[in-house]
């Protein structure tokens, strides 16, 4: 082996930069074989061209040219083993003519390189002065097995540095979330952070909706007007990776239904977040047609950062969860301190000043009216603000407080309870009645409470109901069973009283009797107000 070939193989190993890697592969070979031109197309697993590097052509004649071609022609003859060589190109049967503005070529060489047994691309060199030698195709030989080498290891270094920026986004989306539970802009972040790391051209992030729905809340890319908003269709493939928790990639918008705005798009990404086996979102993205494919990497990479951003959201709706539950408890707190010192003292002391009124002189008894007069409208302010903070709580949505202790339920159990709610039934059976409202967040607290404290369930199922002027509550989970009812004494009474006091009643039963885990049914069912 020359020095010249040596210092060829040596050059190839010094940069692990992949474009660079390729360059200088490139370079070898004009070197080694006198060739005018070298040109190596990068291909995809499906064996679409993805990059095209080139030497000795000039850039001004590439721009008017603007695409790789394809395996037609005489590029179809070049075998995936050994190579193809040609005294003219276009002497071949199989030459179908130039693109536009290519320059004329003569002699050929062509031959596949491969990277770890599979094709990486197609190597093309071109217009030496007279014929391509059998010393040419060993060098060419030589420096595509160096060259497979380096090109492996300069991939090997692009996927860990990828690993590593994901690995840092994900703990920045982390850090955010965690100093500032309600910083919505986290959302963007992981949608911006998704699309440059992953080179998508659009991207949306899919958070749930009301009654079951999902959708695109936060868009980036040339479309992203038109997808902000979507819903995702309940039979799209899109659902089924929510569902399944399984992600996937596709060389074209998967499924059958599909948004019409979407069935432009290429590649394609879906990555699911998933928080103790509960759906949190969907992250979807998409390449143009004719860019690279998503790689089964893409997609293992892509799914640890959205399993991680899940976490953060999780944590951060729970700390968010808390925060208010703590506020509204405060303000329930405060509402019944002014009722039970203030407002009973002020009441106190107005029944005070009014007897005493009736036992002195006229001109102190008037001073003393007044005086009744300031107490009563300090009792009337009072009364205004115990009215305004105990109505913090009921003037929320039914379905916002119960979404909040089914969040601090999966704190307690590990695990997020399934629901079925009819929320407009619900509603309507709960009418303008706050109390009601009050006891059926109580009862869903109790019941989920009871459950977390002594069923060691792995699964809890939630239905709330308001059909037939009744509201029910029904809570059945795979636990120990009611066995140790006697141990839920405290919690049972209270469910059970609250039913009593609304006409109902509350039920506990094993929901697979005979069972060594038998669970347990329980239901409270009282007359609706609407």
């Amino acid at each position: 082996m020359s020095d010249a070939m040596t210092d060829a193989i040596v050059s190839l190993n010094l940069e692990l930069d992949l474009a660079h890697t390729l360059d200088r592969f490139l370079t070898a070979l004009i070197e080694q074989t006198g060739a005018k031109y070298a040109a190596i197309n990068v291909l995809d697993d499906e064996g679409i061209s993805v990059d095209f590097h080139y030497k000795g052509m000039a850039e001004g004649v590439w721009a008017h040219i603007k695409r790789a071609p394809n395996a037609v022609g005489v590029l179809g003859q070049i075998p995936d083993e050994g190579t193809l060589v040609l005294a003219n190109l276009t002497k071949h049967p199989a030459f179908q003519g130039m693109p536009k503005h290519h320059p004329p070529m003569g002699s050929f060489l062509g031959t596949a390189l491969k990277v770890r047994g599979s094709v990486f691309g197609y190597l093309y060199l071109a217009s030496k002065p007279g014929e391509f030698t059998a010393e040419d195709e060993a060098a060419v030989e030589v420096l595509a097995a160096a060259a497979s080498v380096a090109i492996d290891n300069a991939q090997l270094y692009e996927k860990a540095l990828a690993r590593e920026r994901w690995l840092t986004a994900s703990q920045d989306i982390t850090t955010a979330l965690l100093a500032d539970p309600g910083d919505e802009e986290v959302f963007e972040t992981i949608v911006a952070s998704a699309k440059d790391l992953a080179g998508a051209v659009n991207v949306a992030l899919v958070l749930p909706g009301v009654d079951g729905t999902w959708t695109m809340e936060i868009t980036a890319g040339p479309q992203s007007g038109e997808l902000l908003g979507l819903e995702l269709p309940p039979e799209g493939r899109a659902i089924e990776v929510i569902e399944s928790g399984m992600g996937v990639i596709s060389s074209e918008p998967p499924g059958n239904t599909v948004l019409d705005v979407v069935r432009s798009f290429g590649p394609t990404l879906y990555a699911p977040l998933s928080a103790e086996h509960r759906p949190v979102g969907l992250l979807m993205l998409w390449r143009d047609r004719g860019m690279a494919s998503f790689t089964a990497e893409d997609l293992e990479i892509a799914q640890r950062f959205a399993t991680q951003a899940a976490m953060a959201l999780s944590v951060a709706e729970l700390s968010h969860v808390k925060s208010k539950t703590t506020l509204l408890e405060e303000r329930q707190r405060l509402a019944d301190d002014l009722h039970d010192f203030v407002s009973q003292e002020l009441f106190a002391t107005a029944m005070q000043i009014e007897a005493i009124t009736h036992d002195v002189e006229p001109r102190l008894a008037a001073r003393l009216t007044r005086t009744l007069d300031h107490v009563k409208r300090a009792q009337h302010e009072v009364r205004g603000v115990m009215s305004s903070l105990a109505g913090q709580r009921t003037a929320e949505p039914i379905s916002e407080r119960i979404r909040r202790e089914m969040v601090m339920a999966t704190d307690s159990m590990g695990f997020a309870p399934r629901a079925q709610v009819d929320w407009g039934e619900v509603s309507h059976a709960i009418g303008g009645e706050p109390s009601l409202s009050d006891d059926l967040v109580a009862v869903v607290r109790e019941m989920l409470s009871n459950v977390a404290r002594h069923a060691q369930a792995t699964s809890v199922y939630m239905e709330i109901s308001g059909a037939g002027g009744r509201l029910a509550v029904t809570v059945v989970d795979d636990g120990i069973g009611p066995g140790g009812a006697t141990n839920r004494h405290s919690g049972t009474s209270n469910l059970a009283n609250r039913a009593l006091r609304r006409n109902g009643t509350f039920t506990l039963a094993p929901s697979r009797p005979g069972s060594s885990r038998p669970g347990t049914v329980a239901e409270w069912n009282v007359e609706a107000a609407g």
